[in-house]
């Protein structure tokens, strides 16, 4: 059994030795992936879909081991940007999504402001907006744009270029209420101004010629994808409330939509109406008499309704709303793609927004955002949750357990909701956001997970270092950014080798499930929080996703499947249908363990365990320990390993406010960042012909770090001890095998 959180021990994480990975790091070595990325990006065309999957201009199947950045980390100083591009081509990722860049030089590329005037504070969440236009590009911001994506091409790098996510709107752009809106969530659907301005930001960002490779971006093969919102659906603010216009004051991202655009959505319903019925009594009829006497569509008082309605609500009232909203996605879905199609000549594929909210069922915007070929999905194993000064202030708090103790509800089971056939899947927003003690966990498990769902793509939230002194500081800085974070970044590189080289098998299955119209409708009102249950389909457990491959196969079907009595998923060891994968289902204490020919790991608690060629002996709490080729060879007969063992990471002066470690306030440290060490013992076992094995630790930039140390040879192996000393995460093996006759050196 694991310990269980209310007795862990508070850690002294300041007697944890000191592992920094330099943010300007460009040395070569056992460490560094770039050779996985093929260089320039772009260089065989447009990336494309090819058989339900991305491929590359010559067909090749294309995965994606990406990475977000966000606001100025994208817009570098020009010469620093050849060094950040080689730093993320050394860890191994092939794209980059940039995001947030709808904002003011110099944290994005709209033109900046003329006044000098500060701008006064905000409610919680709000949006830092002002009275000037937004509706230009910086030329300095997009100079180093441009330099930055032209570097990154050159490195073998693509890009996923971000439109609508939380652009300030302004008066000054003819927006109404602007102070009202927030990042105008569900709002950029259906305001006609609103659409204007997007199109107009992607006809201005699109059809920029970068002056560093002389195409528009439109027409730039290192230009992967392109997406039109960000973590924005109708249908969802309908169930979430958030449709009311019921605002009494400005609150932001996330609130209630103000009452213009509330009298908007009322207009709009009630046209709707009118075009689907012929007149009042043919609408009573559909609704089954659920319709007030003061409710005439003629007239437009046909209310719309709010989720404290739904239950009571007859199917057809229902029904007919919920399409509505629907239509209105599926349209300025189509619209936009339309425009950039036509009249910008984008010739990438083109995603909708993502499947985010698993607070909900999702089904219906997955729906809406199949239209467009692409399927994105968004998820944090225990996001943080915030108080009333926000994501900056100090009253956060996390659960702060481990996701091995819960795989039904795991990020893989949450996200494999998503997944439609036919079409490719990525995921565009992905963590187990610092300082969680079993963040070490994540990102082991999503890809290889996510390889045996056969998925598109990975791109991790987010990188961070968006300014001078971030780089300067090399703190791990809050919850999400990971560019300074020593143990998530060597899991990147180590990452990226598993999942762009294919380690781990596509399951052997693929368990199709199919909606009735009905059910994609109702699921909207009648079930629990996918949190409690990942799927749409009641009674089928999230480890369907270890187990098998899973998608939607149909919204219309004329039947719901797989019934219950269909599938047999087992108990305790959730083991994949390939063999490669088994999530040890054990209360408070859970495992994964990874096994396949060229990569083995083992992710859990202290304890023995083992995979076909590694044991591990583990000493600390909880760690993943990692053993991954260097070669095309499998483990059995590579020359070269290299050996990954993390735990958790801190900065120093990091305190928690108490023992149950769900909040460190404001206490977050600052640098430099620390490793708490994995101890124990590995032993590496069926070395085909081996006589000797060597293990030489690295430093944070994968160079050697003293002397290298030799393993003990015993009946089950080559044991490689793990001690505090010297203080590292990761380690290159070397196997030796003795000459054959005659060969020649």
């Amino acid at each position: 059994m694991g310990t269980p959180m209310s007795s862990r021990p508070m850690p002294d994480s300041d007697r944890w030795p000191v592992f920094t990975v330099p943010w300007d790091d460009t040395t070569t070595g056992a460490t560094d992936m770039s050779h996985l990325l093929d260089k320039p990006a772009g260089a065989t065309g447009f990336i494309r879909i090819v058989d339900g999957h991305l491929a590359t201009g010559d067909g090749k199947r294309w995965r994606i081991w990406g990475q977000n950045l966000t606001r100025a980390a994208a817009l570098p100083p020009m010469e620093l940007a050849p060094v950040i591009a080689r730093r993320l081509a050394k860890f191994g990722l092939n794209c980059l999504r940039l995001h947030h860049i709808d904002h003011r030089w110099p944290d994005g590329i709209l033109m900046r402001r003329k006044s000098q005037t500060p701008l006064p504070p905000r409610f919680r969440d709000a949006v830092q907006r002002d009275d000037e236009p937004t509706r230009a590009l910086d030329p300095e911001a997009m100079a180093r744009l441009d330099y930055f994506i032209f570097c990154c091409k050159q490195e073998g790098i693509y890009i996923d270029l971000n439109l609508n996510v939380s652009r300030p709107f302004t008066a000054a752009d003819g927006v109404k209420q602007v102070d009202w809106i927030g990042y105008g969530k569900a709002l950029t659907y259906f305001d006609p101004q609103l659409i204007t301005l997007q199109k107009e930001y992607a006809a201005q960002l699109l059809g920029h010629v970068n002056a560093y490779t002389g195409n528009r971006y439109a027409e730039e093969p290192a230009v992967a994808i392109v997406e039109l919102v960000n973590e924005n659906s109708i249908v969802e603010s309908w169930v979430k409330g958030r449709l009311r216009g019921e605002q009494r004051e400005p609150f932001g991202t996330w609130g209630d939509i103000p009452s213009a655009y509330a009298e908007d959505l009322d207009r709009l319903w009630n046209d709707w109406l009118l075009r689907r019925y012929p007149d009042r009594q043919a609408l009573a009829a559909a609704w089954e008499g659920d319709l007030r006497e003061h409710e005439d569509a003629l007239r437009g008082t046909v209310r719309r309704l709010q989720p404290e309605d739904f239950a009571a609500a007859s199917r057809g009232r229902f029904h007919d709303e919920a399409t509505f909203y629907s239509s209105i996605e599926r349209r300025f879905f189509q619209e936009m793609a339309a425009y950039l199609r036509g009249e910008l000549g984008v010739r990438q594929p083109i995603v909708g927004s993502s499947d985010h909210n698993h607070g909900i069922n999702g089904t219906m915007h997955i729906y809406d955002n199949s239209l467009l070929g692409i399927i994105d999905g968004h998820c944090y194993w225990q996001h943080p949750r915030y108080g009333l000064e926000g994501w900056l202030g100090s009253e956060w708090t996390i659960t702060n357990t481990p996701m091995v103790d819960a795989p039904d509800h795991s990020a893989v089971a949450q996200l494999s909701r998503s997944a439609v056939a036919g079409l490719p899947y990525t995921l565009s927003e992905i963590n187990e956001p610092f300082p969680n003690d079993y963040a070490c966990e994540f990102i082991p498990i999503i890809a290889a997970y996510a390889l045996l769902q056969d998925w598109d793509g990975v791109f991790i939230y987010d990188y961070g270092l968006n300014s001078d002194e971030s780089r300067r500081n090399r703190a791990i800085q809050r919850f999400f950014s990971i560019g300074n974070d020593p143990v998530k970044m060597a899991e990147t590189a180590v990452g990226a080798l598993m999942f762009l080289r294919g380690d781990v098998r596509a399951a052997e299955k693929l368990v199709e499930r199919t909606l009735t119209r009905e059910r994609l409708v109702e699921s909207l009102r009648t079930d629990l929080p996918d949190d409690e249950h990942p799927f749409e389909i009641p009674l089928i457990k999230g480890r369907l996703a270890l187990v098998h491959r899973t998608a939607l196969a149909s919204f219309d079907a004329e039947a719901v499947t797989p019934t219950e009595d269909e599938l047999t998923l087992p108990e305790g060891d959730i083991v994949s249908d390939t063999g490669e994968l088994v999530w040890e289902d054990r209360p408070d204490d859970g495992r994964v363990l990874i096994d396949t020919p060229r990569h083995q790991a083992v992710i859990g608690r202290t304890g023995r365990r083992a995979t076909t060629n590694v044991v591990v002996d583990l000493e600390t709490p909880f760690a993943a320990v990692q053993v991954a080729s260097l070669a095309d060879a499998p483990l059995a007969r590579a020359e070269r390993l290299l050996l990954l063992t993390a735990a958790r990471s801190a900065n120093t002066g990091m305190r928690w406010l108490d023992d149950t470690r769900r909040s460190l306030g404001q206490a977050w440290g600052h640098a430099p960042t620390r490793i708490e060490p994995v101890t124990g013992r590995i032993t590496l076992r069926g070395l085909e012909g081996a006589d000797a094995v060597t293990v030489q630790p690295l430093d944070g930039q994968g160079q050697p770090m003293g002397a290298p140390i030799t393993a003990t040879r015993d009946a089950e192996g080559f044991v490689i001890p793990l001690t505090a000393e010297p203080a590292t995460l990761w380690y290159l093996v070397t196997v030796s095998r003795p000459a054959s006759p005659g060969a020649t050196h």
